[in-house]
């Protein structure tokens, strides 16, 4: 999710303008989104690589980079909390909005092979020590945060985790059985054109997005609507966009690995990659009023999350329901805090 960045500071365009980006912003998200997944499963079969792990390094790196940039630049800029606030609400979202409408569009089975020892776990790894990591030590300013020292353990995670999933994807024997068939099954498109839409579809969600953000705001800042509000709400919808089409096309194509691989390598590499680094460049204080607060609610959504789908075996609308509720909430009270 592409955080809110000096939103606030850019001028109201023409609103001719704002609808064509718009426009332009949805249909750059769908035509990258398919062919994201048309590359992806391309891959797949041509290198007989679990789709769940095409998800969890390439697609979940490729939707975590722009955050990347723009907490580095945040950071080095002092605006260390806007930083924090862009990581948690971005994982809070990918759950709760990301996967919520994803599985109220289309069931999303669960593999046994996610859970013990798979990949939810290092997931839920990943996301306890980051929640744990701002009150051990001196923490930031006397008071809890992120701490240099605790950036690089966060940073140390993401190449670990990457790699125990690698791991645990090349002990699964289904892979091995089936890709020699698939591989057969697909041989129209070659390696390297199937990497070219790949990354072709990662620059058309990330540039698709930012238009359709840039648009939505500049029609709600011409209609009169508050900045707060379109920080809560527009930004916050919009810039979760490349991940919620992903997620869509990639169910909807069969390929629910790698919807879930994309969710839960962005969550990981949100925490380890992206805050990390940020904290390296900057130390990180908790906000003192409601940082905890999003810190909990991100860590209960990601338990929540993985007990839904141990008991259920998948996330079907019922679940999807909930997530959504879920996030849903977590925006009213960030509406109330901002307002009230």
């Amino acid at each position: 999710m592409i955080g809110y960045l000096d939103m606030t500071q850019e001028s109201v365009i023409a609103w001719p303008l704002a609808m064509l980006l718009l426009v332009a912003g949805v249909a750059g998200l769908i035509w990258g989104g398919n062919l994201l997944i048309d590359g992806a499963v391309a891959i797949v079969r041509r290198l007989g690589m679990p789709s769940l792990l095409i998800g969890l390094t390439i697609v979940a790196f490729g939707t975590s980079a722009p955050e990347l940039a723009l907490n580095t630049i945040a950071a080095a800029n002092g605006e260390t909390g806007l930083a924090f606030g862009n990581v948690i609400g971005s994982n809070i979202a990918n759950i709760g909005l990301v996967l919520g409408l994803t599985a109220c569009v289309a069931a999303i089975p669960m593999a046994p092979k996610l859970f013990l020892p798979g990949e939810f776990p290092w997931l839920l790894i990943v996301t306890l020590i980051a929640i744990a990591l701002p009150w051990i030590g001196s923490g930031v300013d006397g008071g809890p945060g992120y701490a240099r020292w605790a950036g690089l353990v966060l940073l140390g995670l993401a190449p670990v985790t990457a790699w125990l999933w690698y791991r645990d994807s090349q002990k699964c024997s289904e892979t091995s059985s089936t890709a020699e068939q698939e591989v057969e099954s697909l041989p129209s498109r070659g390696l390297g054109m199937a990497w070219l839409l790949l990354i072709g579809g990662l620059i058309l969600l990330i540039s698709g997005g930012k238009a359709t953000e840039v648009g939505a705001v500049s029609l709600a800042r011409w209609i009169g609507i508050s900045e707060a509000v379109i920080g809560l709400s527009i930004v916050a919808l919009a810039t979760s966009l490349p991940e919620v089409v992903t997620a869509l096309v990639a169910v909807r194509r069969g390929e629910p690995d790698l919807a879930i691989g994309t969710v839960m390598g962005s969550n990981v590499f949100n925490l380890a990659l992206v805050l990390g680094t940020t904290s390296i460049i900057s130390p990180v204080a908790i906000p003192s009023q409601n940082g905890w607060i999003d810190l909990a609610v991100m860590g209960s959504m990601t338990v929540a999350v993985m007990f839904m789908a141990m008991i259920r075996k998948r996330l079907s609308r019922i679940e999807g329901i909930i997530l959504l509720l879920a996030w849903s909430a977590t925006i009213v009270m960030g509406f109330v805090r901002e307002l009230g």
